[in-house]
């Protein structure tokens, strides 16, 4: 302080601080109390600001505006809006996030976050954005539109509207066809097994029943009982008719009985025009027998002299 001597002895009313000799780090900030230093600056602090920004307290930092950089590492960050390349936190609140990356064990966003990459333990926010996929160990989860490959356990109670519905390789369903055992239904309904398909479907405005490829078809309840040929030939009672409609046992046609046998009928109840074929037909034989009146056995009478 030798060199404010002389101006301490000369006891002036004034002190200019361009009339007073100070060397580069030679004032201890304890010497200063109170004021306002405008123009601060440090090695690693500017202040350009034109209003109070920053109020430090016991255990609390205020500040107003915006807190800009390229890292911010924090034990716990508390803000109306978060702006930055990095945040590093083990508690994150703000109203709004917007983050090249984000490290954290708790999260809470009350707007949205839009961040490229996140890290953390839990999160809570009432919108949360993604520009692609939600993915979980790099294993996509859940699109715009649909759920990801990954996801193959649900406990869904209701899907709307389904267009398209595989299950394995069981059910198949798309637009109006359904098909088990295949992909590829060649109608409404289609049950395939080794490359053959049984067909539901309409026609024409007509139902239709049948095998779509070249096999036979066979019809019953436990046991065959009708047989339709690939050919077109239909056996009732009969698993390889040779003719267009085969039948094993009687006929009815048009109320009326036919059978056959080497005899007359010698049983059971038959009505007036039933007929019994002859097995044994031969020249000077007869075709067979007509019943003439109706009866168990009822009255049979010869008809068709083999000539």
């Amino acid at each position: 302080m030798k060199v404010l001597e002389p101006i301490i002895t000369n006891k002036p009313s004034n002190i200019y601080i361009e009339d007073v000799l100070i060397q580069n780090n030679s004032i201890s900030g304890d010497k200063i109390d109170g004021g306002t230093i405008t123009n601060f600056r440090s090695d690693g602090i500017k202040d350009t600001a034109k209003n109070k920004q920053i109020i430090i307290h016991d255990g609390k930092v205020e500040i107003k505006g915006t807190i800009e950089g390229s890292d911010a590492s924090l034990q716990t960050v508390t803000a109306n809006a978060v702006s930055s390349p990095t945040v590093t936190s083990h508690t994150l609140k703000s109203q709004k996030l917007e983050s090249a990356a984000i490290f954290a064990d708790n999260v809470h966003v009350k707007e949205y976050i839009k961040v490229e990459n996140i890290k953390y333990k839990s999160a809570e926010a009432d919108n949360f954005d993604v520009k692609k996929s939600v993915r979980i160990n790099l294993r996509e989860v859940l699109w715009e539109d649909r759920l990801g490959n990954s996801v193959i356990h649900s406990a869904l109670q209701e899907v709307g509207v389904l267009n398209k519905l595989q299950v394995g390789s069981t059910l198949s369903v798309e637009g109006h066809r359904v098909g088990i055992n295949t992909k590829t239904p060649q109608g409404y309904f289609a049950v395939d097994q080794g490359g053959d398909q049984i067909v539901l479907d309409f026609k024409d405005g007509r139902a239709h029943m049948g095998m779509y490829t070249i096999s036979d078809l066979d019809v019953g309840n436990g046991k065959t009982q009708i047989t339709i040929k690939a050919n077109g030939n239909v056996g009732i009672g009969v698993k390889q008719p040779t003719q267009a409609l085969e039948v094993d046992g009687n006929i009815k046609y048009k109320g009326k009985t036919i059978t056959s046998g080497a005899t007359q009928p010698r049983q059971g109840n038959w009505q007036k025009g039933d007929i019994c074929y002859n097995d044994d037909a031969q020249s000077g034989g007869y075709v067979g027998w007509i019943c003439t009146r109706g009866g168990n056995p009822g009255t049979w009478a010869k008809f068709g002299l083999i000539v």
